[in-house]
Formats: structure tokens, C-alpha cells, sequence
């Protein structure tokens, strides 16, 4: 008799899990299928004996939980864009998730059958999708369920699938522009260090049995040198503790988190590009959700959680309540100062026109072309200056090493 660990979802839609012991892998698959166990995932409990099997299996529990279930954004932009086509193509949802699993492997695949075994048990694509909140956040599904209402899914999945796209395509803009610019700073902290703690204290070990007095510069490379291979490693400890610290403490405490993001907005062009990504995010949310016939207030509270910096999820939050109490949108913003004045009579006009969603998505379209436009001036101004830093840096150590050797030459030829 073999040991099974097995997981799969009940009649109920519930997940469960356990052991069974049988002869075979198919003998334990048709026992659980009798007992209305569908969504199985089976394996061998003594292939997972090994450190490494064990592992696998903690990733295999962790995953495969609905709850827990993750997959790429990529592959979230491509699902939903596929989804929409088959959709407006008139093929019903439950059809169009069975062809879009064909083929499908991995944590998508496990993704897809949930979401048809739910849809076979009644529930709506909403609330189907609402059981993987790692995957469908609040403002996906939102608005999948408001145009399902209105009979109009394949428009929110359109719309979904265009702003990962677009967001997609940014932050690889964003991580390209800034790559070569931290390439050559860390190329320039490594070469620091290693001319510090290996190269100069041979130069130091030869400089020291000559009676020559040695240039000012080179006497201040050799006392750091010095000073580098005492605390080097203490100071190396310290700062990975300290950076492991402060990672945990911005995730963890609300405070410290707006703290940072607050200085990170008041920073030349680095803020602007920060205040500029979360407007044209929030523009493009906010006006798909209008769109769809959700009400404002509620709009912000699920366009918020597209905003990465805690400034503005605390001014769509205060925003919302302003709403709440009577407020107009253009009023609420105009007390947050993450929000520049341009944006604030951009949602004005919308207002006063009745075309608030219009608005918006003009104003995305402004900010994200800024952004680049951002980009495109910061990449040329960043790469110059750190090769000049680098220049200096290691020009002026190898400078400092080797002056006594040209000063000792000159010597010899008097």
C-alpha cells in the first residue's frame, strides 16, 4: 500500500486536503472522485523524503491552495486579452475557459480549472475569480462583475487586459532606462573596494621601506585603505542588517512606509516620475471602473490599491471620505498635495462637463507620455554624471597609488 497526499476542492466549492492510503495513484484518484472531490492534485508522499522533495512539497501546498494560487502578470495580460476575443466572438464564459485551458500547464492551468469547477457550481466569473485574490485584485474583479451585468464582459477583460499591458510596458521601460545607470554604480563601488582592500596595501607594504615622503594624496588612500580592511567586514554585516531592517520595517509599518514614499516624491525627477506613474495608473483605473457604472466613491477605493506609494492610497482614502460627505472629486484633490494642479483642473472640467471618465483618460494619456518623456531626459543625465564620479573615483585612487613611483623616477634621473 502506497501513501497519497491529495488536495482538491469538495461539492461545496471548499478546499480540502489529506492522506490516503492505496494501491495506486488511479485507484486513490477514482476513491476521491466518488467521494465528490474534484480540482485533484495527487502525489507520492515517499517522493518527497529528501530535503529537496520536501521543499517541493511546501511549494505544492502553499500553491495550490485557491487562496495562495499566483501566476504572472504576463500571463494575467494574455489570459484576459484572449479571454475578451473569445468572448466577442459570442462564445459563452464556461466554453472559453475550457478552450483557453487547453494546453495550459503549471499554476495557470490549476487557475483555469478553479475557476470552471466554480462556474459549474453556480457561482458568477466575480465571484469565481474572488477566490484567488493573489491573482484577481479587488479592481478586476469589480469590474468584471459590473459589466457581466450590463452584458458587456468582454469589454472589462479588453480594458483589464490593455491596462496590464500598458503598466507592463512601463515598468520595462522603467527597469531598461535605470539598469546601465546601476551597472556602472556598482561597477564603481566594486572597483573601489577592491583597489582599497587589495591592491593598495601592497602599495603600501613597498612605499614603507623607502625614506621618500610620500604625496598627501597618497598618504590619505593609505590611511582609508587601512581603515577599509579593519572595518570592512563589520561594516559590510551592518549593512546588510541595516538594509534587511529597513525593508522589514517599510513593509511592515505603515508610518515608516509613508515616510519613505514621502521623500521619494520630494526627490528631483525621481519624484516626478513617481507622482506622474500613480496618476496615470489611478486615471486609467479609475476611468474604466466610471466606465462600467461603478459609483465614485467606490471607484477609489479599488483605484487605490493600483497606486504603489502610500502618499497617494492615504489621499485616495481621504479623497473618498471627502466624496462621501458631499464633496466633489476636484475639491477633495485640491487639499492632497500629491496631486498638482494641472490634474486637479483636468478632473474639474470633467466634472463640469459630465465626461469625468473622458477626463481621465485624457489625463492618463498626458501623464504617461510625461513619464516618458521623464525617462528620456533622466537616463541621459544620470549615465554621464556616474561615469564622471567613476572617473574620478578610480582615477584618483590609481593617482594616489602610483605618484610616489613616478616621484621616485624623477628622483633617479637628478
Amino acid at each position: 500500500m502506497i501513501h497519497f497526499r491529495w488536495q482538491g476542492i469538495d461539492s461545496l466549492g471548499l478546499p480540502q486536503q489529506g492522506v490516503l492510503i492505496t494501491q495506486s495513484k488511479t485507484a486513490a484518484e477514482q476513491q476521491l472522485k466518488s467521494m465528490g472531490i474534484s480540482g485533484l492534485r495527487i502525489h507520492n508522499v515517499a517522493e518527497h523524503t529528501d530535503a529537496r522533495g520536501l521543499l517541493r512539497k511546501l511549494r505544492w501546498t502553499l500553491n495550490s491552495s485557491p487562496g495562495n494560487l499566483r501566476v504572472s502578470k504576463k500571463d494575467l495580460g494574455i489570459f484576459s486579452g484572449q479571454f475578451a476575443d473569445l468572448l466577442a466572438a459570442g462564445i459563452p464564459v464556461l466554453d472559453a475557459i475550457e478552450t483557453l485551458e487547453e494546453g495550459r500547464t503549471g499554476n495557470f492551468a490549476t487557475l483555469l480549472r478553479s475557476l470552471k469547477e466554480s462556474l459549474n457550481q453556480g457561482l458568477t466569473l466575480a465571484d469565481a475569480m474572488a477566490k484567488h485574490p493573489r491573482v484577481f485584485d479587488a479592481c478586476y474583479i469589480n469590474l468584471v462583475e459590473c459589466e457581466q451585468v450590463a452584458g458587456k464582459l468582454h469589454r472589462a477583460l479588453a480594458t483589464l487586459a490593455a491596462q496590464i499591458e500598458n503598466r507592463k510596458a512601463l515598468m520595462q521601460k522603467l527597469r531598461q532606462s535605470l539598469l546601465q545607470p546601476g551597472l556602472i554604480l556598482v561597477t564603481a563601488l566594486a572597483a573601489t573596494g577592491l583597489l582599497l582592500v587589495f591592491v593598495m596595501p601592497e602599495f603600501a607594504a613597498l612605499y614603507r621601506q623607502q625614506s621618500q615622503e610620500l604625496p598627501a594624496i597618497t598618504q590619505w588612500v593609505m590611511r582609508m585603505s587601512e581603515e577599509a580592511q579593519m572595518h570592512a567586514k563589520p561594516a559590510l554585516a551592518g549593512l546588510v542588517v541595516t538594509l534587511i531592517a529597513g525593508y522589514l520595517l517599510y513593509q511592515n509599518s505603515v508610518l515608516c512606509h509613508r515616510l519613505v514614499d514621502r521623500a521619494l516624491l520630494a526627490l528631483p525627477l525621481f519624484g516626478a516620475l513617481i507622482r506622474c506613474t500613480n496618476i496615470a495608473d489611478l486615471s486609467r483605473t479609475l476611468s474604466a471602473l466610471l466606465d462600467a457604472g461603478v459609483p465614485l466613491n467606490q471607484g477609489l477605493e479599488h483605484s487605490s490599491s493600483v497606486c504603489r506609494n502610500a502618499v497617494f492610497r492615504r489621499g485616495i482614502e481621504q479623497a473618498k471620505d471627502q466624496i462621501e460627505n458631499g464633496a466633489a472629486l476636484h475639491q477633495a484633490l485640491a487639499w492632497r498635495p500629491c496631486f498638482p494642479a494641472a490634474y486637479q483642473r483636468i478632473v474639474r472640467l470633467g466634472e463640469e462637463t459630465g465626461n469625468l471618465s473622458y477626463m481621465l483618460t485624457h489625463a492618463c494619456k498626458i501623464y504617461e507620455a510625461h513619464t516618458n518623456r521623464v525617462l528620456d531626459t533622466l537616463v541621459p543625465m544620470i549615465e554621464p554624471i556616474l561615469m564622471v564620479i567613476l572617473g574620478i573615483v578610480v582615477g584618483g585612487l590609481i593617482l594616489a597609488m602610483y605618484l610616489p613611483i613616478f616621484s621616485m623616477g624623477t628622483l633617479f634621473q637628478t
